[in-house]
């Protein structure tokens, strides 16, 4: 997040009075900290909370802190939360943008813990199978998109993402289809991580290699932890981060991190199922899978190379360490458009006369921040050493196999004439194609077997 050197500097010091504000716009009420419990503030925000990583994100950020002496009804109300310092009003840093989920009063008290998510919590949950159907396909990608956000009443931030013109046909007439299904299905067909920002809009953050992280000169361990040595640490700083600052570091209570990067990935494949060879683009060894995105379902196979092609500049090369680490609250960091950077000892090198320091960079892929007068982060990153593959959306999937089968059994019945000389054979022998059996009954069974067609007064039906 753009903000100035004062008010960065203003958070690396553990003593200044910091100042929470709740607006609710459409209330036009302003709550501080005068009717807000102390400490009771907590946000978490994340890209990334599988141990594969799924350049998917889409997971809506949470806002939890308790009221006291406030009587008016807030549930279902927009929230926006900002958080300032007394030197540092006039520019407040947004944290939180969204509507307030619960607003339970606890009992004999003037208490009232809030929850409050972000809109993709709701409005990802809109039932969008008519928006859907009404489309004037075949569509681009870019216009379908834009088109669902504009139904569910969600702000995008302007992108131009690397599939845009892909043009989508009609592949099938759900009954059913979740806003946040489609939403996942976009991101993933373009590498990217979707959130809701500080703002309230829906972002596609795209992330690269780690080349500048922020704030290295501020997160490094006092006397009271390690050993200083304060040139060493600028030293390290000026490699990193191109400046030097060597006082007035914050405290970083623990950082924990694995020794292995997760490899990056030199490999694509697009298929629908795990039994669709589909494309394969790169020649590396840890492929990323994308399967049974709706949107790859029906494209030709060199539609499919060009859509991995596209794809492949922005998952290529991404590698990390999985970290957790507790530090000092920076509320302007943001999870994927923000890294870390901490000097420790390296153990391996030091000495008992001369002491050596490593500098190690850490991806911020979720976070929680807790606290007002102590404001404390927790910054992680999960991720296991070799990609392995993932179903970005199970009902997505679902609906697919569901589409698949049904158009293997149109392609089975066109291949035969089922009059009743047939049909009376097949009952007879028990099964036709070899690929099902039929069954006579006189009603509609309870339970079906699969593979099976049953015939009932003269009529057929598929399960």
């Amino acid at each position: 997040m753009e903000v100035s050197n004062k008010v960065k500097s203003q958070y690396h010091q553990n003593s200044i009075h910091k100042n929470i504000v709740l607006f609710f716009p459409d209330m036009d009420l302003t709550i501080n900290n005068t009717n807000i419990n102390y400490e009771s503030m907590k946000l978490k925000e994340s890209l990334l909370d599988a141990d594969n990583i799924e350049f998917v994100g889409c997971i809506a950020s949470v806002f939890r802190i308790t009221l006291n002496g406030i009587n008016q009804n807030i549930k279902g109300q927009k929230i926006q939360v900002s958080v300032h310092t007394d030197q540092t009003e006039d520019e407040p840093v947004r944290v939180f943008n969204g509507i307030v989920d619960s607003a339970v009063k606890q009992s004999n008290k003037q208490d009232k813990e809030i929850i409050a998510y972000d809109e993709l919590y709701t409005k990802g949950n809109i039932e969008v199978s008519s928006w859907y159907n009404s489309l004037d396909f075949p569509i681009s990608l870019k216009d379908l998109r834009d088109s669902l956000f504009e139904y569910i009443g969600i702000t995008q931030e302007e992108k131009e993402l690397p599939n845009d013109s892909v043009l989508i046909s009609k592949q099938y007439d759900p009954k059913s289809l979740q806003a946040l299904s489609v939403i996942k299905a976009v991101c993933q067909i373009n590498g990217a991580f979707g959130i809701i920002n500080r703002d309230g809009n829906f972002e596609y953050r795209i992330l690269g290699r780690i080349s500048n992280p922020y704030p290295s000169m501020y997160l490094f361990p006092s006397n009271t932890l390690f050993p200083a040595n304060p040139s060493a640490a600028a030293s390290a700083v000026e490699r990193i981060a191109g400046e030097v600052q060597a006082e007035n570091f914050s405290f970083y209570k623990k950082v924990d991190y694995e020794e292995y990067e997760v490899k990056p990935v030199d490999k694509l494949t697009i298929r629908q199922s795990e039994n669709d060879a589909g494309v394969t683009y790169g020649a590396g060894t840890n492929n990323y899978i994308i399967q049974g995105n709706m949107f790859t379902y029906g494209l030709s196979e060199s539609t499919l190379r060009e859509v991995a092609a596209n794809i492949y500049p922005n998952v290529r090369g991404f590698s990390y360490h999985p970290f957790t680490s507790e530090n000092n609250g920076l509320p302007f960091l943001e999870c994927g458009k923000d890294a870390v950077s901490y000097t420790m000892i390296d153990y391996e090198n030091s000495t008992n006369d001369n002491i050596a320091y490593n500098q190690q960079e850490f991806y911020i892929l979720n976070r929680e921040l807790t606290g007002i007068q102590a404001l404390r982060d927790s910054y992680g990153a999960n991720g296991e050493e070799y990609q392995t593959e993932f179903v970005t959306d199970l009902q997505t999937q679902i609906d697919i196999i569901k589409m698949n089968s049904q158009n293997d059994i149109h392609r089975m019945m066109e291949d035969y004439t089922y009059d009743k000389d047939t049909i009376d054979m097949m009952v007879q022998s028990g099964g036709g194609t070899g690929d099902f059996k039929v069954i006579s009954v006189k009603s509609v069974p309870s339970s079906y077997e699969s593979n099976a067609l049953y015939v009932v007064q003269g009529e057929v039906f598929v399960q």
